[in-house]
């Protein structure tokens, strides 16, 4: 069998690096305000009812390794390990390098020196600690031991669905340990490095994560059964997509308001109602990208299925190039701030704010596809020669 494109993948990936611009933006302007006050309460919930991004990427990227290679016979793990570390290692390793230069460049009095720079880069690599590579590391993990995963569920194929349902219970525990127990933990310099590291670095452990990919790998087995059964029930998808929003936020307000705990408790995104929330929110999206998939190719809709694909494809270098737009959207507010604009101004220019550090990444991340070599910077091969056609998708 052939390998199969999901379209509707297309218009998933454009929209949740979107709403992960969305979430880093929010986070900035909240940052700006007192705790306590309405504006702030009100941004936290926002903040919280985007937290389902990192999910719904660990979703997809989970579902397209499976749909690519569940049906490939015999499966080879050498070249697959090739050519996907190919298209995530080069990434991870460049803008590890690029976000330590960025962030010593802004810092006065910066040491350029070996004995400096070599502990730092070495820490960084090993961590995944510059802004947002968590999700690269999770990714080198999931390739690691796909082989692994894609022979464990071609062998349990009568058990798929008592397989969902105990990743799912171990979901919730896993996250409840983390938000009940890890992270009220006091660390002492009697922990041996590798322990004191597996617990500050938990947020990119495959395993706290492993729910996501196990329900990537079972729809690519049951995608076209699950996706009529979720045509047929798209009005109560909404009903409950709606519920869970109010459940959610509810939940915000009873932590934050009765319960007195702090921003980042009420905000945390490995929590345990994040993870039914973030599978209701991802199907959601799923079934969006079910419903413009049969329309793409229609008259009225070529216009924005053409950005859809542009989207998707430089999803993985907007992710990668997003510290840069932020950084200059944050001076230029702080600029009008200490102007003394007035207080809707400031508001008003949130979702300008998100959509610059949207089109300004997706810019530049599409020019970098298109040069050779310099495009595995975002994760893209770049063909040599007339009008490039690319061979590899997207690593992410």
């Amino acid at each position: 069998m052939g390998k199969r494109y999901l379209d509707e993948i297309d218009l998933m990936r454009a929209f949740v690096i979107l709403g992960v611009l969305t979430v880093h933006t929010l986070s900035f302007f909240n940052v700006l305000n007192s705790d306590g006050t309405p504006q702030f309460y009100v941004l936290g919930a926002l903040i919280t009812a985007t937290h389902f991004t990192r999910e719904t990427f660990m979703f997809v990227t989970g579902l397209v390794l499976f749909t690519t290679y569940v049906h490939q016979d015999p499966f080879r793990p050498g070249p697959f390990w090739r050519k996907r570390f190919q298209l995530i290692a080069i990434p991870y390793v460049v803008w590890t390098l690029a976000y330590i230069a960025f962030v010593a460049l802004l810092t006065p009095g910066f040491s350029w020196t070996w004995s400096t720079l070599f502990p730092i880069v070495v820490h960084n690599l090993l961590t995944g600690n510059m802004f947002f590579l968590y999700f690269l590391v999770v990714s080198m993990q999931l390739y690691l031991v796909f082989p692994l995963l894609l022979s464990g569920i071609r062998r349990a194929a009568r058990y798929h669905v008592h397989i969902l349902v105990a990743s799912f219970a171990l979901e919730i525990c896993l996250m409840w340990l983390n938000q009940n127990v890890l992270d009220s933990l006091t660390l002492n310099s009697h922990w041996p490095k590798w322990l004191y590291d597996l617990y500050t670095y938990r947020d990119r452990n495959l395993l706290m994560y492993q729910f996501w990919f196990v329900a990537g790998a079972v729809l690519a087995c049951h995608y076209d059964r699950v996706a009529e059964w979720m045509v047929r029930h798209r009005k109560a998808l909404f009903i409950t997509l709606g519920a869970a929003l109010f459940v959610l936020w509810g939940h915000y307000a009873l932590e934050r308001l009765f319960l007195h705990d702090s921003e980042d408790d009420a905000e945390l995104v490995l929590q345990p109602i994040m993870v039914p929330y973030s599978l209701i929110v991802t199907c959601a999206f799923w079934y969006a990208g079910l419903a413009w998939s049969k329309r793409r190719e229609r008259p009225g809709w070529r216009l924005f299925s053409r950005f859809v694909r542009v989207a998707s494809q430089t999803s993985f270098g907007i992710y990668l190039l997003q510290p840069f737009p932020l950084y200059a959207m944050e001076i230029v507010i702080d600029h009008l701030d200490a102007q003394g604009i007035p207080s809707w101004l400031h508001y008003a220019l949130l979702p300008l704010a998100i959509l610059f550090t949207y089109f300004s990444s997706m810019l530049v991340a599409y020019v970098l596809m298109k040069i050779p070599f310099v495009s595995y910077a975002v994760g893209r091969r770049a063909t040599v020669g007339r009008r490039a056609r690319e061979t590899v998708r997207q690593a992410a």
